[in-house]
């Protein structure tokens, strides 16, 4: 049967809280470097799935016929948004088409 000194013990101690006190200190990087908070703009396409983008898609101007391609922060890939103006509860209504982009 072995025994630990009680000097070992305090040693063993206070060695153990000032590696939780460093590792608490240390805290993870931040990977925003502005320190500025990011804003994203949610959007639910024709399918019901949310979308969260940089910008406010709802308010953007597309060209006819051609895609816009955002990247989103929910699912991590590029897509492209094509709106489509539907009827919908006897109201038309701007409706977004969201597809994963080919390139990315």
């Amino acid at each position: 049967m072995s025994y630990i000194n009680i000097k070992d013990e305090w040693k063993l101690f206070w060695g153990w809280i000032i590696l939780v006190i460093l590792l608490l200190l240390s805290g993870c990087a931040s990977t925003n470097q502005d320190g500025k908070t990011e804003t994203h703009y949610p959007l639910i396409d024709t399918r019901l799935k949310i979308h969260k983008y940089k910008h406010n898609i709802q308010w953007q101007l597309f060209v006819k016929d051609n895609p816009r391609t955002e990247y989103c922060s929910v699912h991590f890939v590029w897509e492209d948004i094509q709106p489509l103006y539907r009827k919908i509860n006897e109201e038309y209504k701007w409706v977004y088409r969201v597809k994963k982009n080919k390139k990315g």
